[in-house]
Parts: structure tokens; sequence; C-alpha cells
């Protein structure tokens, strides 16, 4: 009979060996695959044993720029620390604020034999892991080298086969675990860590950065003054109405479309919207930007900004079953929002709809006639966008708490 640990390292193996199988196919993993090759390299050649070191953990880009403000108030409350970050994605390590830390890394796969050399390079002072990363082997190594840990912004869900591989153990092992509700306070008690702390969404504290002023210009030269729609994290079962929408549409309306795997689906969308669209690759400083009306944005990291330039935003994810995508970066900017039909579980989608901020369609007829509707109504966009600002004002905060504790 396998004992847990010996089942956690032969599922490693095997998904390392899965990932390796599927490089060739996918430029993320394969950019993941290289990338952890050098990151044992880098601590050796960024550290010092003695230094008092600060690890923070993100998935991707997304739990990276919920943590940033609070990344940068840990840097000014510990100057003399240095600061590592770690990512799975590429979309985070080439992303992040490289200026805020001394390294950043691709956390190497979790097996023994890699938690062992990694804190004997190491040894950090405080571990943070932002929103639902668990690395349970991680864990205890970080513990076992003395540093203290902490769980930020996490919102959990109950699951029995988590038992399986140590993630209900690992949740014992931080010091303090600071959660998104209520509901996700229980469930880390109810595990066995009674130093659990509600402190709401970070992302509402999120400051979300200009465009670089070459790509604002851009920007403001396609849109010209028009309405503006920004699709954003768009699958396949959004762009099915998107693109049967800006195909029927006679009104003089720019739109933005940001596929979420841009590798996959930039291309695509550009032959179904033709020669009225343009890919922003394909941009030089003499384009002639009146003659489309679609934009397709082909690179990662502009999307959150982009939100910023529209007359309304359309957060993909919830048309299919992957999972609405960020709604707060739009109601950011106060923008009133539309959702597709599946966003039960999204706690800020299903406040928002009752607040009145976003709008969520079942179907392309509900879809078109939403969009319409913002589109040419001033006064309802306008009490969209005031109800949108007082609530995202009044959700304001986590930082700020989780600071007082630390």
């Amino acid at each position: 009979m396998f004992k847990t640990g010996n089942i956690n390292s032969l599922l490693i193996k095997i998904f390392e060996v899965g990932l390796k199988i599927c490089a060739p196919f996918s430029k993320k993993i394969e950019k993941g695959i290289i990338g952890r090759k050098y990151s044992f390299k880098k601590l050796k050649s960024s550290f010092k044993k003695n230094d008092n070191i600060i690890h923070i953990h993100c998935a991707s880009h997304g739990e990276y720029l919920m943590s940033e403000k609070l990344i940068a108030h840990l840097k000014y409350k510990f100057n003399d620390y240095k600061f590592l970050l770690s990512f799975i994605s590429p979309s985070g390590y080439e992303n992040a604020n490289i200026d805020l830390f001394d390294c950043v890394i691709y956390l190497p796969l979790e097996s023994n034999k890699n938690c062992i050399e990694f804190y004997k390079i190491i040894s950090p002072r405080a571990t943070f892991f932002i929103k639902n990363e668990i690395w349970p082997n991680f864990i205890k190594h970080a513990k076992m080298s003395g540093s203290k840990l902490y769980s930020i912004g996490g919102n959990f869900s109950s699951n029995y086969f988590k038992k399986i591989f140590k993630i209900n153990s690992a949740i014992k092992e931080f010091d303090s675990i600071f959660v998104l509700n209520q509901k996700s306070k229980k469930i880390a008690e109810d595990i066995g860590n009674k130093n659990v702390i509600v402190v709401g969404d970070l992302r509402y504290d999120t400051i979300i950065p200009k465009l670089k002023i070459d790509i604002d210009e851009i920007i403001n030269r396609f849109i010209e003054r028009n309405n503006c729609v920004v699709f954003g994290s768009t699958w396949v079962e959004d762009e099915e109405l998107i693109i049967k929408y800006i195909n029927n549409c006679n009104k003089k309306i720019k739109y933005i479309l940001v596929p979420h795997e841009i590798d996959k689906n930039s291309e695509r969308i550009k032959e179904y919207l033709g020669d009225n669209s343009v890919l922003f690759s394909k941009i030089k400083s003499n384009s002639n930007l009146k003659k489309f009306s679609s934009l397709i944005i082909d690179n990662i990291g502009m999307l959150s900004s982009l939100y910023g330039y529209c007359t309304v935003a359309y957060v993909g994810g919830g048309m299919g079953t992957k999972g609405l995508h960020n709604i707060l970066e739009p109601a950011y900017f106060s923008k009133p929002i539309i959702i597709g039909k599946n966003y039960k579980g999204f706690e800020e989608a299903e406040k928002m709809i009752s607040n009145g901020n976003v709008i969520s369609i079942r179907n392309y007829k509900e879809f078109s006639s939403a969009l319409d509707l913002i589109i040419c109504d001033e006064n309802m966009r306008r009490k969209m966008s005031e109800k949108c600002t007082k609530y995202f004002k009044k959700n304001k905060g986590a930082v700020e708490i989780i600071l007082q504790y630390l």
C-alpha cells in the first residue's frame, strides 16, 4: 500500500513527464519548463544563506496584480529585507514589476529533492502564498527552514480529495490565513487552523497601471472619440455572440477584443472579422486606423488597462464552463459591465448584479439588447457607473487589515 508521500512523489514525476510531452504543443508549458531550469541558478546568484528574505508566490499575473499593493507596503515596512517572487505561469513571470524584487523565478516542481535544494540555498523569514496557492511540500520545507507562513486572499472550497494530496494538512501549517469571506474562514477553521482573518478581496485595492505612452496613443487613435466596447478574456462561447454582433452591427462603434488564449485565438478571430479588423502586433506608427472597427490584442499584459478606454465592458468566461474572468478590472474604472449566464459562486458578480452595475445575459438576443441599451442610453451608463464607484470604494481595505497583523 502506497503512503500519501509516495503517491505525491509519483504524481509529481508523472506530471513532469506529461509537461515534457505537451511542451511542443504549448508555448506556455515550454516557457515554464525552460524557465525552471534556471530557477536554482538565479536563487544562488541573488541571495546568500543568511539574507533576510521574504518569499511571495503567485500562480500567474492575476494573483500578482491583486497582491502588488500589499507587496509595495511590505517593501516599505521591511526595507532591509530582500524579496523573492515566484510564479507558475509565464503570464506572471513576464509581466511582473521586477524593480520590486531582488529575484523573480519560476517555482520548481515540488518534488522532495527540489524542496530540499530550494531551502538549502535560502531561508526565508516569511513566505506568502497568494490566493488559493497551496503547495504542501514547499509549505512543509519552508516551515522546517524557520519561515513564517501566510496565505493571502484565499477563497476556499471544501473538497474531500484535498485530503489525499495533503492540502488540508498544509492549511494547518499557516501561521495566519487571510481569507475573502466567512465561508472560507469556516472551511479553514474546520480543517484545524484557528488563525483565520476575513479581510475581503485584495483586488479592490489593486492599482491598475496606465498604458505606456506609445500604446496609449495607438488606442486613442483607434477609438477616436467613438463609443468603444472592450471584450476581455473571451472564450469561443463568448466569441460566437461577439462576432455575430460586430458583423451585424451598423452603428459607429469601435471594438477591442482580448481573447483569453491569445496564441490560439487571435488569428482565428481575425479571420472571422475580416478586413475591418487589425491585430495589435501589425499596427505601425503610420497605420491608418480609421478604416478598422475591431482591434484584436495579441499580446499579454494590456487588458486590465484597456478597460479604462471603453464605454462598456464585456468580461468573458461566463457563457461557457471555463469560469468567469475578473470583473473587478472594468469595475475599477467604473464601467458598465456585461457577463454571461454562468456566474454562480463568483461572489463579486452576484453582488454587482444586485448592485446594478453588472448585467448577465443568457443568449445572443439578451447580449445584443444589453449592449445596444447601454451604448444608446447615456443616463443608464451614468447610473451604472455611479453605482460601481460606490460599491468599489465600499469594498476597499483588505491590504490595510493584513498589514495590521504582520
